[in-house]
């Protein structure tokens, strides 16, 4: 996935419920926040920058840095040539 500036994104932040199955607990029915990606950085292109646009009605901060390797990030829309 490569993202770019411009792009529409979302990511969970946590779970409605959860569910459990032997030894695992698994989240079921997703919260997510939305942001527009505004920088990519050079040296790890999965690490953003993005202003979260429905962070502040929770009490969360508007920017946010988040990595694709930890973070569950997913491309919504976005610019072609970014």
């Amino acid at each position: 996935m490569e993202f770019k500036r411009g792009n529409l994104i979302r990511w969970v932040v946590d779970h409605n419920a959860y569910e459990a199955s032997d030894d695992v607990l698994r989240g079921i029915s997703p919260n997510y926040r939305h942001g527009i990606v505004m920088e990519v950085s050079n040296k790890d292109p999965t690490a953003v920058m993005v202003f979260c646009y429905d962070c502040k009605k929770k009490r969360e901060g508007n920017w946010m840095i988040l990595d694709a390797a930890h973070d569950r990030l997913e491309i919504l829309s976005g610019e072609s040539d970014g």
